[in-house]
């Protein structure tokens, strides 16, 4: 039953990672953050360009600074990807994932974005996996001693992202891993 449920926690974050990789592919050199209303938007609320997030084709098995696992202080737990200067993460409190199902109790989001020396501009929406459907834009820093990355800035309309501080639990993700290595039991 334990591996089950590791296996479907595993698919799961797989496809949601896909899904967010698929949905910001592009051309462009970098993301921005815009103050100024263009097309599309409204009030001058900054906006984060996410169509250059396909660098993850760049250098597939490049492993940044800041994969691994991190623990937030909004009870959830962040898995985070770096590849270059792109940032991904898959976010939940769910506990026990039950395969399939949706409106699980907590949250569960993924995000994307860039990061600039320590600044991370992400962002972020909830997925159905969880109870709670939210989105916007997050600015981290990462506090390379302390290990740890704190929300200095949130985009967006929705309900404020739960999370402010995130600290790593597990180290980075060895350089060795495949994306085609089969699951340990």
């Amino acid at each position: 039953m334990i591996r089950c449920r590791r296996t479907a926690a595993t698919a799961l974050v797989v496809l949601l990672m896909t899904v967010a990789l698929a949905g910001c592919g592009g051309d462009a050199a970098s993301p921005t953050a815009r103050a100024t209303p263009s097309s599309g938007e409204e009030g001058g609320t900054p906006v984060t360009d996410l169509s250059a997030i396909g660098c993850a084709t760049e250098d597939p098995m490049g492993v940044g600074e800041l994969t691994g696992t991190w623990e937030g202080n909004d009870s959830g737990v962040y898995y985070i990807r770096q590849v270059g200067d792109c940032v991904w993460w898959f976010g939940t409190e769910v506990v026990d994932i039950e395969a399939g199902a949706t409106g699980q109790a907590g949250f569960a989001n993924v995000a994307a974005g860039r990061m600039v020396g320590t600044q991370i501009d992400l962002e972020w929406a909830d997925v159905p996996l969880g109870n709670i459907l939210n989105g916007g834009g997050l600015t981290f820093v990462f506090d390379v001693a302390a290990d740890t990355l704190t929300l200095t800035a949130q985009r967006g309309d929705g309900l404020p992202f739960g999370g402010t501080v995130l600290t790593r639990i597990q180290p980075e993700a060895s350089p060795d891993a495949s994306p085609s290595a089969p699951a340990s039991p």
